[in-house]
């Protein structure tokens, strides 16, 4: 997981400096960046619960071997484009080819010992955090000294040697002699079937707005940077630095809150993530300093990430083993269409009012949330708690 994290980041960032190299004018390269973006996001969203389906059906260590081998392909196809239009077909398959940490996760929930399924899930996420922080320091000296086209051919090696690990050091876990046969069904009903699950139905739709929020950030944060610098010194180095921060901090506490979710509740861990992390992000908006936005930056990725492993637990949780798949598969989807949706509504704020309502507007949402799980899940489980010893 970790190399699959570093691959991607390694060259996503670097995208319209890509399609910049490749000649597009600069006045365009906004517009093709979206599309580029945009492309393999809606595509990762479509098939997501169809991976997730095959991997109920077929296997998981199959799924996970398919997206690795086909994602790597992608890169390799990233590195042999000529123009924009290659790279976002390139882009397209990529996202076809997504699925790998969520076969990941569900081989992971299987293997786990329930006892300590959230540290291992925080665990899980801890290597994808760092993998995201390594990537791009990687990526941008790999591309300094070698060319941004050896960068994607390096992230396809990556990935190839991903294959190769899962196939010979992987091993899914057996329940036993006779394995109850995976149901058949369609994925009209499989989505019926998590929708009608309550507890499903919230964690999919709390991460769908959390990933919007982080999408509605990370567009605009070098731009914040620069105004609170006045457009002087290194913007590039500052903006780079102070980004990272906050997936230092969420790779030193992750699992510190997964292991906090399996022992006060993943629903109690969910909310006071979300809420703090609420609170720091409307506080981002505030400061007139860029030492003092670094520092709302460190915090805010103590919590917001702290959230993903009570979240992926709490699915595990609330769903049959043989359905883990699928419903890793649809988390997955609701990630890219609020991957899709974040930047289209962080520039609509900005273009409306300004950068600092963008922050404002992300922690206010996640705020939000953290209260929603407090008020349906949190205080009714207490409340059936007192009920019960009275």
């Amino acid at each position: 997981m970790f190399l699959v994290s570093s691959g991607y980041t390694m060259v996503i960032p670097f995208l319209p400096l890509y399609l910049e190299e490749m000649g597009v004018p600069y006045n365009e390269i906004s517009l093709w960046t979206g599309l580029v973006f945009s492309s393999c996001f809606l595509v990762a969203a479509v098939m997501g619960p169809v991976w997730g389906k095959l991997a109920d059906t077929g296997g998981k260590k199959k799924m996970a071997i398919r997206a690795a081998v086909l994602l790597g392909f992608s890169y390799l196809f990233c590195g042999l484009c000529q123009d924009q239009y290659q790279l976002m077909a390139a882009r397209a398959f990529q996202g076809f080819a997504n699925g790998f940490v969520a076969a990941a996760m569900a081989i992971i929930s299987d293997s786990a010992d329930p006892k300590k399924l959230g540290g291992t899930l925080g665990m899980a996420q801890t290597s994808l955090v760092v993998g995201g922080i390594c990537g791009p320091l990687m990526g941008g000296a790999l591309s300094h000294v070698a060319g941004m086209k050896n960068t994607f051919y390096l992230s396809a090696l990556f990935l190839w040697i991903v294959a190769a690990a899962v196939i010979f050091l992987v091993k899914e876990k057996k329940e036993g002699k006779v394995e109850r046969p995976v149901e058949k069904t369609s994925i009209t009903a499989d989505l019926k079937y998590a929708f009608g699950n309550g507890h499903v139905r919230g964690l999919l739709l709390i991460t769908f707005f959390l990933q919007t929020t982080l999408l509605m950030i990370q567009p605009v944060t070098a731009l914040y940077v620069s105004d609170l610098m006045n457009h002087r010194g290194n913007i590039e180095l500052v903006s780079g630095i102070i980004m990272s921060s906050g997936g230092v901090a969420g790779a030193l506490t992750t699992t510190l809150w997964g292991k906090f979710g399996q022992s006060k509740g993943y629903y109690k861990a969910i909310t006071v993530t979300l809420s703090l992390a609420g609170c720091i992000t409307i506080l981002q908006s505030l400061p007139d300093s860029v030492i003092g936005f670094g520092l709302c930056q460190f915090l805010a990725g103590c919590f917001v990430i702290g959230a993903n492993p009570s979240i992926n637990a709490a699915l595990v949780k609330y769903t049959p083993s043989d359905f883990r798949g699928r419903v890793f598969g649809l988390s997955n989807t609701a990630q890219q269409f609020g991957n899709m949706w974040g930047p289209l509504l962080s520039s609509a704020i900005s273009m409306a009012m300004g950068i600092w309502e963008v922050y404002a507007a992300a922690g206010l949402i996640q705020l939000a949330l953290g209260i929603i799980v407090y008020g349906s899940r949190v205080r009714k489980s207490e409340e059936g708690r007192v009920r019960r010893e009275e």
